[in-house]
């Protein structure tokens, strides 16, 4: 069952929209924030931050889409993500020709596991989110 919500001034859609745009814009500062000095636990708070805001970021944008290729169910539309999200992580296995093995990405599994983590509560969250606007 695709999400059948309308496209209306603060609808839904408009507030996944939101929601998925200002989880994938707070990416930057963080990228940003990783070349300051910090201790071994914020470092690793900030290297995995990526991997949690994005998917749950991109999950939002796909449920806010009008397109008829992204209208998909809640759990279809997150499997979706996932598939993409995973597939990202994994690609870092891969070897990078030319300049490309000069850039510094590195396969880690805590980013897997936080991309899951991330994922599994996006889709509480608009599991949520769905429930209260269907029932409001």
């Amino acid at each position: 069952m695709a999400l059948k919500l309308k496209h209306k001034k603060g609808g839904i859609k408009q507030f996944f929209g939101w929601l998925g745009a200002i989880i994938l814009l707070l990416i930057i500062p963080i990228k940003i924030f990783r070349f300051a000095e910090m201790n071994y636990t914020t470092k690793l708070i900030i290297d995995i931050a990526p991997s949690i805001l994005g998917p749950a970021g991109l999950l939002f944008l796909v449920l806010s889409s009008s397109s008829k290729w992204l209208n998909r169910s809640l759990l279809q539309s997150t499997f979706l993500v996932s598939f993409t999200a995973l597939g990202l992580e994994f690609m870092q296995l891969l070897p990078r020709p030319g300049f490309l093995k000069h850039l510094h990405y590195t396969f880690d599994w805590l980013d897997v596991i936080s991309s899951i983590i991330s994922l599994t509560i996006a889709y509480v969250v608009a599991k949520i989110v769905i429930y209260y606007f269907q029932n409001k």
